[in-house]
């Protein structure tokens, strides 16, 4: 055999090295011929920094030991992918740039090949592309996946958020705290107000929390379940609640109901139930 495999492989890698200003601007071009529309220039920007890493880091599949170079560039898109999270969004711009990317290295392949001064067999040639193929696919996948992670992660962190403010407990002094209540309770929000504001009130180290419910549009069985499910988890912790802002029709709809609160305090409006309790109304 008349070739060094090792050999042809630095070879090869050193082509690419030294064609990657070339690579950069055929890239570049095909944003051009494309008609590419980005959103804005910041996402241009990060993925003009997402090509510059990749654009060299790939290279090295073809000299590396492939398991010590997909630990690396796994390492690598997961860094990127962290520093990038504006071009999360257009997932789809960022898969047709490693389908072009691709196409060019293919390309620059077949120029090395003719450019070569020795024969090079054709299982060697296939064993390159195939390299090649499959470290873009990698990309192209591990990206994805680091993104989506990131995009559950930072969709998650919104919700959490969201639930948050869905029920927040007002610190009005220390041990007094306010519930504020507003618009529609559907069984997931009712949830969600229960186990938010037990948390928030042992979190608080709460004596009393006034639940005012002068922003609540409408009274039924299920939101009169969650109020009284809440004040007997608060009596259970040592927590005095006392009940605002309950509208006339609001306390017909529940005596029709058969719902009592009979064992709690219950005043007409939220600055009553302060000054009963001897709290300061600012």
């Amino acid at each position: 055999m008349d070739y060094d495999k090792e050999q042809i492989n630095k070879s090869l890698h050193q082509y690419l090295s030294d064609n990657l200003d070339t690579m950069k601007d055929l890239w570049k071009e095909s944003y051009k011929e494309n008609d590419v529309t980005v959103p804005n220039a910041t996402i241009a920007e990060k993925l003009e920094e997402m090509k510059e890493h990749f654009i060299t880091e790939l290279l090295h599949v073809f000299q590396d030991d492939e398991t010590s170079f997909y630990n690396r560039f796994q390492a690598k898109i997961e860094e990127v992918v962290d520093e990038s999270r504006e071009i999360w969004k257009p997932l789809l711009l960022v898969q047709e740039e490693f389908t072009r990317y691709r196409e060019i290295i293919l390309d620059h392949i077949e120029y090395f090949i003719t450019q070569y001064d020795k024969s090079v067999p054709i299982e060697h040639v296939l064993e390159w592309q195939r390299k090649a193929l499959r470290a873009f696919d990698y990309a192209s996948s591990a990206f994805m996946q680091q993104a989506l992670l990131h995009m559950d992660e930072e969709i998650q962190d919104k919700e959490n958020m969201i639930m948050e403010l869905t029920a927040p407990v007002i610190l009005l002094q220390p041990g007094i705290g306010l519930l504020p209540l507003v618009g529609n309770i559907d069984v997931e929000r009712g949830d969600v107000i229960v186990e938010n504001t037990l948390k928030q009130c042992a979190l608080k180290q709460m004596d009393r929390l006034y639940i005012d419910l002068s922003g609540v549009l409408h009274i039924n069985a299920l939101v009169a379940e969650k109020i009284k499910q809440l004040i007997s988890a608060l009596q259970l912790l040592g927590i005095e609640t006392t009940l605002s802002g309950m509208r006339p029709y609001m306390a017909q709809q529940a005596v029709q109901l058969g719902i009592s609160f009979k064992d709690v305090q219950v005043v007409s409006d939220l600055p009553q139930a302060l000054r009963t309790n001897q709290v300061p109304v600012q």
